[in-house]
């Protein structure tokens, strides 16, 4: 199971929610391959044809367009790598993904998302960010390390904010921001 997609829903809107991702894909061309309950009320991961930093931009422009509007995504956060939930294997992935994301003048800031794990919050932000030799810029960061942690998978990028979805940024017009 290789998913590359976090999407959030309503409670108990899952299957809903599922339903509506395949129609998306249909409507931009980029077919959703299969979507996966995590376990988590509202949560579901997903595996997308192609980038799916390319996908969640489609997603934004369909919604700024006023093409259609999704009554069941919430939110949509793209991931590049899905590594073991293990704190070296996370470490590696973000220095991977910083070296090759986020130019040296760039700023960054963590963003953790994590359910069903034991660790501590900023023991976990902390660890991995020996790993990103860049500075950090907490209010308004070139890019976003994002990180959503569950018990044996977690996936990893590195992103601007702009690039993930959000239904309420987008309905305020903050999205395209």
């Amino acid at each position: 199971m290789s998913w590359n997609l976090v999407v959030s829903t309503g409670w108990r809107l899952e299957r809903l929610c599922m339903e509506e991702m395949y129609r998306i894909g249909d409507i931009v061309g980029r077919r959703v391959e299969e979507i996966w309950f995590t376990g988590f009320d509202g949560l579901l991961t997903a595996k997308v044809e192609g980038d799916p930093v390319e996908f969640v931009k489609l997603l934004i422009d369909l919604v700024s367009s006023n093409y259609y509007i999704p009554r069941y995504v919430l939110r949509a956060t793209p991931i590049m790598v899905v590594v073991k939930t293990d704190l070296d294997e996370l470490q590696k992935a973000v220095g991977e993904l910083a070296e090759r994301y986020i130019l040296p003048e760039e700023t960054f800031k963590i963003e953790l998302k994590k359910r069903g794990v034991k660790y501590d919050r900023s023991a976990v932000i902390e660890y991995v960010a020996k790993a990103v030799n860049r500075k950090v810029n907490l209010t308004k960061p070139d890019k976003v390390v994002w990180i959503e942690m569950f018990p044996s998978r977690s996936g990893v990028s590195v992103i601007r904010e702009s690039e993930n979805f959000s239904l309420m940024r987008s309905r305020t017009g903050e999205q395209t921001a």
